[in-house]
């Protein structure tokens, strides 16, 4: 008896890792398999794009450092953290302007913080993190005198439950 039941159970596992290949293999066949979908890419340092900004005369402002927020509650009342660190782009050469940002910088930390109570994490995801910063982005050149940023970059972006 016992070695029947011995037998069973290897049959079984044989079974079961067979399915588990077989599914696999047909995952990766017909392509429907999606490594890394969902996984947000980072976006680049400001020392990735030391380059590119000077040709295109931007400056990096980095003072901002990370930040955390809570969502809105979903529909069981739960809440999501949300940890970010965000950096700003703005038009090189334009000192008054950099020391307005240093000087606004409590005031630009408030603006994104607050921004987030506002969505629940499924209708920050559903937005996108591109209508994100163009929401933030408004947001924070409407409260700017002497110039605008041109882009916000996420170097964190995570939803800790």
């Amino acid at each position: 008896m016992n070695f029947n039941l011995n037998k069973i159970l290897l049959c079984t596992i044989i079974l079961l890792g067979l399915c588990i290949i077989g599914g696999t293999a047909v995952a990766v066949v017909t392509k429907s398999a999606v490594p890394g979908k969902g996984l947000r890419r980072s976006d680049p340092t400001p020392e990735e794009m030391a380059a590119a900004f000077q040709k295109a005369d931007k400056k990096a402002f980095t003072k901002i450092g990370q930040l955390r927020s809570s969502t809105a509650p979903d529909e069981n009342d739960s809440r999501a953290v949300v940890v970010i660190t965000p950096w700003l782009s703005y038009a090189g050469g334009d000192e008054a302007f950099y020391e307005e940002l240093d000087t606004k910088l409590r005031s630009i930390k408030a603006i994104i913080t607050a921004y987030f109570p506002d969505y629940t994490v499924d209708q920050l995801l559903s937005r996108g993190e591109a209508l994100v910063k163009a929401d933030l982005i408004t947001r924070i050149n409407d409260e700017l005198v002497l110039g605008k940023i041109i882009d916000i970059y996420f170097n964190e972006y995570q939803f800790l439950d």
